[in-house]
């Protein structure tokens, strides 16, 4: 009977790559196409204050228009897929460290009043799941400020300072924890994150995020 009803949401409601918009089949990743140009490796580096990030791609074609449909245009259904990937390059690149929480980078309650989802949230509470580790607010984002994307380098890293803060920090001292977001860039945003959390009591502070694309 579950799977009548399956096949019958499928039939009105099909899943779509969430990298081209094309259908597919219910369950893939992605379609045939897309999957070709999935990379071997994964994006690995360090994030500003020195905390390691993942990314299982980097931010151009077909990904960062997976991130745009995803982030700008209200496709929040293409999450669990996109999560898994980034679930699948956090389990490569931290494999020998038990992660207790993960998190994500928080929005202004503007911003998500105006976007009405955070897609980095999205994200995270999937990865959660298919890693089985507890996802937890641990982050608020108490100040507004500029959109990183319109900022020179150096104006990036003044404009996060003082706009995170840390919350329930019973559940952050003493624990390892995976900040999670849908870009890196600078690396500013994240590394101030962590830092936040190291300060808070964190021991490791990983990062993880779809895509990346490090500019200093």
């Amino acid at each position: 009977m579950n799977k009548i009803l399956i096949n019958i949401v499928s039939a009105f409601f099909p899943e779509r790559c969430p990298y081209c918009g094309d259908v597919v089949n219910a369950g893939k990743p992605a379609c045939p196409e897309c999957e070709e140009h999935f990379p071997e490796t994964i994006r690995e580096g360090h994030v500003i204050g020195g905390y390691r990030y993942t990314a299982p791609f980097s931010y151009n074609g077909i990904f960062a228009e997976a991130v745009k449909r995803f982030k700008f245009n209200g496709h929040k259904e293409h999450a669990e897929k996109l999560a898994l990937q980034i679930a699948n390059a956090a389990n490569d690149s931290f494999n020998n460290t038990e992660l207790d929480y993960i998190t994500c980078v928080p929005m202004h309650k503007k911003q998500l009043k105006e976007r009405g989802y955070n897609q980095s949230e999205l994200l995270a509470k999937y990865i959660a799941k298919q890693l089985n580790i507890p996802y937890e607010t641990l982050l608020v984002k108490h100040k507004e400020n500029q959109p990183q994307h319109s900022l020179t380098s150096s104006q990036k890293r003044d404009n996060v300072k003082g706009v995170y803060k840390a919350v329930n920090t019973d559940k952050i001292k003493g624990n390892n924890i995976l900040v999670i977001d849908d870009i890196v860039t600078t690396g500013h945003t994240l590394g101030e994150c962590c830092r936040i959390l190291s300060k808070a009591g964190g021991i490791k502070i990983y990062c993880a995020a779809l895509c990346a694309k490090i500019i200093r």
